[in-house]
């Protein structure tokens, strides 16, 4: 898992699926700690508490190009979503972020890998599975 994670390497986020770190972290009516100060102030200007749901990168400085930032910016604590910081909490994942963020060539090698072993999975179909309408609920 924290070799495909590193796909948040490219792409847009919208910045309704994390403003919760930025401005009310679990309740607290302040940012996420785990979050680098001077990155959620970065944050904060492009995605404000309220308004339109604008996007940022979800890594910021090769935004469009698939290399390590993702895990470099989790150790420097400038990880968009709490999943991609929580990486960090646990010895074991934490073994494999520093990993990924020193060899460019091994983590391009094992997520091609994993790739293709996710592609394997059997896709559930007719009545012992179902494709979302929004991937975030179960359909009614």
């Amino acid at each position: 898992m924290v070799t495909l994670s590193g796909a948040h390497t490219i792409g847009n986020s919208h910045c309704t699926s994390f403003t919760d770190r930025l401005y009310n972290f679990s309740g607290t009516n302040s940012p996420d700690p785990s979050l680098d100060p001077k990155y959620a102030a970065s944050l904060r200007k492009s995605c404000p508490s309220t308004g339109p749901n604008l996007e940022v990168p979800m890594e910021a400085r090769t935004p469009t190009i698939s290399d390590v930032n993702y895990y470099k910016d989790i150790l420097a604590h400038r990880g968009l979503f709490s999943s991609d910081q929580a990486l960090l909490t646990n010895p074991a994942t934490a073994r494999e972020v520093k990993s990924n963020a020193m060899s460019s060539s091994g983590w391009k090698k094992k997520f091609a890998a994993a790739m293709v072993k996710m592609g394997q999975i059997e896709v559930l179909t007719g009545k012992t599975g179902e494709i979302r309408a929004n991937c975030r609920v179960v359909n009614s």
